[in-house]
């Protein structure tokens, strides 16, 4: 990827976010808005075009709105119980994504055991 200054700044800011934790709230449970809706369904198109999960079916995505500030965070998980099998009391995290409020700029750490962050395309 040919790197310009928005990226390079892009990965430096997603950089101070890989140690980031938080209360993830599961979308089963809660009202969401229509920002929150429009992030998970850029970060679901996204992740399922770019083939960063097997099986779409057995995937959840949990929002933490202003993770940092300007920055959401998707974290992808795997879904388990029903068709999924495994145990339904389980749910293990397969990857983040971190969505910029303002560009929609996307990064993850898919891949890689260390949490480094990569950008992805953006969403059509």
């Amino acid at each position: 990827m040919k790197k310009n200054k928005t990226s390079i700044l892009l990965q430096s800011v997603f950089a101070t976010f890989i140690m980031l934790s938080g209360i993830h709230v599961a979308l089963a449970n809660t009202t969401m808005t229509n920002e929150e809706g429009s992030v998970i369904s850029q970060v679901k198109h996204t992740v399922e075009t770019e083939k960063l999960i097997t099986n779409p079916e057995c995937t959840e995505y949990l929002f933490t709105a202003n993770a940092e500030p300007g920055v959401d965070l998707v974290d992808v998980m795997e879904k388990h119980g029903g068709k999924c099998g495994l145990d339904p009391q389980v749910q293990h995290r397969l990857f983040s994504v971190y969505v910029d409020q303002k560009t929609h700029q996307m990064a993850t750490d898919d891949g890689d055991p260390e949490g480094n962050l990569k950008l992805l395309p953006p969403a059509e």
